[in-house]
């Protein structure tokens, strides 16, 4: 299959300090810049941990001290074209996906958990991604 996998929106935000970060995508090709320290590797790691990469913790630690949570909002396209929204805080995963019910994976942190290879399993289903990753 050949699917595409379109970024529209990511959104970080805590509650306890009042802070959030914002930004939209581009169709096309999207270009992240600045100077040293400006935060694009955050940008990059954070969007891997909202898809349930783990090892991005250590180098988003200080952002996790303020219970962040993070959401990104994306178009599938393969089939069918799908709206998909995907929210994570701490240990915890909601995907909403259009005309779907919406799933949850509670206790992700630990890459072996079983609620991690579930979760690994239906991102692998969803974007038709069949890699084996332990």
């Amino acid at each position: 299959m050949n699917s595409k996998l379109e970024f529209r929106r990511f959104f970080a935000y805590t509650e306890e300090k009042h802070k959030s970060f914002y930004t939209q995508f581009i169709n096309g090709t999207n270009i992240i810049y600045g100077k040293n320290t400006s935060g694009k590797s955050t940008l990059i790691h954070a969007l891997l941990y909202t898809f349930g990469i783990n090892d991005e913790k250590g180098k988003l630690s200080e952002l996790l001290r303020e219970n962040v949570i993070f959401r990104i909002d994306l178009i599938l396209h393969s089939n069918i074209t799908e709206n998909i929204t995907i929210v994570r805080e701490d240990e915890t995963i909601i995907i909403s996906r259009e005309n779907k019910p919406r799933k949850k994976f509670i206790g992700i942190s630990g890459n072996r958990s079983e609620e991690h290879k579930s979760l690994k399993h239906y991102l692998g289903e969803m974007f038709d991604f069949n890699l084996h990753l332990e």
